[in-house]
């Protein structure tokens, strides 16, 4: 009797608590146990209800998640086959390696001076190295290209590694017909292109311009808590690329970049336009999983060509650094750090040559740089030491 009391009670039922023995009779025969069943078949009916709005709402919300993620990837795909095709190469095409690469020379042809050769960093397509060529080339010849499977140049089934990139050169080069001296211009892991290039080609180089350049030992120059961070950021790139090909597969990349576009237009629209467009026309993915999977052995390709240059004109340049508040930390290494030690590497680039030099270029970053009249002007400075060589 006490349980349907509390049950009575919890359920604020009108009924007494206060039922004995005696009285069980006459409460079952009154109105009142009538009312408590009728309060007990509510509260059943009220939590049946419960549940049916319960799986009402879930059958409604999947429904609209349904819809929403439908409609993201409709309007994915418009956007995407509205990408138009890439436009004409500003260059020519050359036979190398099977396939075709795509170089972009500009500026006087000159004899008595060299050819400036624009090395790109890893994955990165030529034309973000436009406003450097236009800068050196109002003075000498300068040629900016795209490695396999990047920008304009269709890909191949050689491993991405810094060897390969040098041998690439090498072929495209003598394709083009370029075998009087070069200066080489190496930026970011195209630093080590030009140390191994060079090595392999002491004839025809007369001059290195590391541009915030790569570094052999730029991982364990930090210790061992920063290369098994490197080594796990290598795994979550390799993930990353699979992700990216996948969101630019479906869509989703071209449609955030239409909205950014859009919402908030910039001066890089028509390159963000161009990467757009290659993306989809020549996904740059396999490329940059060989160039991340091959990435230690490039490393150690360049530590094989990092040896005394004797007097050959080198200037490492360095960006001046931290793109952000500081804060960030990799393998316990400050932001900080990390942008000093880089510049301690840099100087042991230009330390190789009795006419090498280290300098800095303020206010910017590792892909801004490029983009300085500075660092041409530094580029530039090579060419009267070519006489002191």
């Amino acid at each position: 009797m006490g349980f349907i009391c509390s049950l009575a009670c919890d359920v604020r039922c009108p009924t007494v608590c206060t039922l004995t023995t005696d009285n069980l009779l006459d409460f079952f025969q009154s109105e009142t146990s009538v009312e408590l069943m009728s309060c007990q078949l509510g509260m059943k009916v009220r939590r049946q209800t419960g549940i049916m709005q319960v799986k009402r709402f879930f059958k409604y919300f999947g429904i609209v998640v349904v819809i929403l993620v439908g409609g993201v990837l409709v309007a994915g795909q418009i956007s995407y086959h509205s990408i138009g095709e890439i436009d004409p190469p500003p260059g020519k095409m050359y036979p190398v390696n099977g396939g075709e690469i795509h170089m972009h020379c500009t500026g006087p042809e000159n004899d008595a001076q060299p050819t400036i050769i624009i090395i790109s960093g890893a994955g990165t397509p030529s034309f973000m190295y436009s406003n450097l060529q236009e800068n050196l080339s109002e003075t000498v010849r300068t040629c900016s290209y795209d490695s396999a499977g990047i920008g304009w140049s269709k890909a191949n089934d050689i491993p991405y590694t810094s060897k390969s990139l040098s041998d690439e050169l090498g072929q495209l080069l003598q394709t083009a017909q370029i075998d009087g001296p070069v200066i080489l211009a190496g930026h970011s892991l195209g630093g080590i292109v030009s140390l191994i290039y060079s090595a392999e080609h002491e004839e025809q180089v007369t001059g290195i311009a590391f541009i915030d350049s790569s570094h052999y030992d730029q991982v364990d120059h930090f210790g061992q808590e920063f290369r098994d961070a490197s080594d796990k950021q290598i795994d979550d790139l390799l993930a990353t690329f699979w992700l990216l090909e996948l969101a630019d597969n479906l869509g989703i990349l071209s449609l955030m970049n239409a909205i950014h576009d859009i919402s908030a237009p910039d001066e890089y629209a028509e390159e963000h336009k161009m990467m757009a467009s290659f993306n989809k026309w020549n996904p740059p993915y396999p490329t940059m999983k060989s160039m991340v999977t091959n990435l230690n052995l490039s490393f150690e390709q360049g530590k094989e060509a990092h040896h005394d240059r004797r007097d050959l004109p080198i200037v490492a340049i360095s960006a001046s650094g931290i793109t952000s508040d500081g804060s960030v930390e990799m393998g316990g290494i400050s932001e900080e750090e990390l942008a000093k030690g880089f510049k301690d590497l840099h100087k042991d680039l230009a330390d190789l040559s009795t006419h090498g030099r280290h300098v800095i270029v303020n206010g910017t970053d590792h892909m801004s740089i490029v983009n300085e009249d500075t660092t041409a002007d530094h580029v530039m400075s090579l060419i009267p030491l070519m006489g002191e060589k």
